[in-house]
């Protein structure tokens, strides 16, 4: 047995994902009694529906690459509960992770935590002893309630807002905005992507309220120059940058960092952001892992990814493409399904193997089906010609069981 399945098992016995906590007052007297670490290190916190985890790294890697020792806390993971806890973007080890685990397993049983609330624990508590001068907090779901949602950060970001996990946090945008302004603290500085005036009202009434400062990535100039599958040669504010991932979304990640940056920590160069975004990775998004033909795993997982998605690869598809997705029960799966179909020369569904339980007679209905997610994708490559794309969507989970077909491990 390896360390790392011990901490799968250590995981899993506390209820796994699967069991879900939108509370705060369990998770917070448990760091109460472990010292609370959550106060030891200046915090940066993500909250939003998507860009959350690109806007973490490239955060991350601009403080990095600026001096400073920075632990980030990513969810979901694509291959291993390491991948969540980075400390200078380098994944915690299975060993040091299992030594924490057991360490503090008494707690999480104690405390009756989740599974994302024992990582959160584990997280804040290796990024203190590890003496991190920062860190970065993707938030999990919504932010009011969710378990990074306990320090005071010195920056707040809300990348957008989309209809997404609605059973917790609400059935319209205004009430899922409000959940996720909960990570907004008194006198804060608040960066944020989101378009909508109706939402920009809110967001403006909030920070009223709080004595808040707000900035919006729109402000920044973001220009498109050259896109190719490698990436996108862009500017903001009329400085040359490059990014890995050639989507719009990328760009629109990459200006509200920007902006974070500069106003956070107006002392960094901006070669130094420069260099940084061109280096980040966004494994799992828009990501090619192997060639002729071209397979693109991107874990798209509601409407608005998936016309990103569409986006991006309109400027850069030359063969046809071929699909396997597969989506999670609570997402509105015939929607996403039908707007990839349009786009596809072939498609073929599938389902995620942690929600097979839950894959009804309508999901597998909307299409060929077959219910095992590699068998899909072999059917699919036997059809295809060197000059053609596989893509994997629909879901981070799909992309994460299916990236171990060519890649062993995830790296940032």
């Amino acid at each position: 047995m390896t360390e790392f399945t011990k901490i799968e098992l250590l995981l899993e016995s506390l209820g796994g994902e699967k069991r879900m906590n939108y509370a705060l007052e369990s998770f917070q007297a448990a760091l109460d009694s472990v010292g609370n670490p959550e106060q030891a290190v200046k915090t940066i916190i993500i909250a939003g529906t998507n860009g959350k985890g690109t806007t973490s790294l490239l955060i991350s890697q601009a403080l990095k690459a600026a001096g400073h020792c920075v632990a980030t806390f990513l969810s979901p993971h694509l291959q291993s509960a390491q991948e969540r806890l980075l400390l200078n973007l380098a994944p915690i080890s299975e060993s040091c992770l299992l030594a924490l685990a057991e360490e503090f397993e008494g707690t999480a049983r104690a405390y009756a935590l989740t599974y994302f609330e024992y990582l959160t624990l584990l997280f804040f508590i290796y990024a203190n002893r590890s003496n991190a001068d920062f860190s970065v907090l993707e938030v999990g779901v919504g932010g009011r309630l969710d378990s990074t949602n306990v320090t005071d950060p010195i920056a707040t970001v809300l990348t957008n807002v989309s209809l997404d996990h609605q059973a917790l946090l609400g059935n319209s945008l205004k009430e899922i905005l409000q959940e996720k302004l909960g990570v907004l603290r008194k006198e804060a500085l608040l960066f944020t992507g989101v378009e909508e005036k109706e939402l920009r009202t809110i967001i403006q009434s909030r920070c009223e309220e709080l004595d808040a400062v707000y900035y919006y990535s729109k402000e920044i100039k973001a220009e498109v120059h050259r896109v190719t599958w490698e990436g996108q040669e862009a500017s903001l504010n009329g400085y040359p940058f490059f990014l890995q991932n050639p989507t719009p979304g990328a760009l629109a990640n990459a200006a509200l960092a920007f902006l974070t940056l500069r106003i956070t920590f107006p002392a960094i160069p901006i070669s130094i952001l420069q260099e940084s975004f061109r280096l980040t990775t966004t494994p799992g998004r828009f990501e090619t892992v192997s060639y002729h033909p071209r397979v693109v795993l991107s874990g798209d997982h509601n409407p608005e990814g998936v016309e990103c998605l569409k986006k991006g690869l309109s400027s850069v598809v030359e063969g046809n493409i071929f699909t396997v997705c597969a989506f999670s029960p609570d997402k509105p799966y015939q929607q996403m399904f039908q707007d990839l179909k349009n786009i596809s020369y072939d498609i073929l569904l599938t389902q995620i193997s942690r929600m097979k339980e839950k894959t009804t007679s309508a999901y597998q209905g909307m299409g060929t089906f077959e219910p095992d997610a590699t068998a899909a994708v072999t059917k699919m490559l036997a059809k295809m010609g060197p000059n053609d794309t596989l893509l994997i969507t629909g879901s981070l989970y799909l992309v994460g069981e299916l990236r171990k077909l060519w890649k062993d491990k995830v790296t940032f």
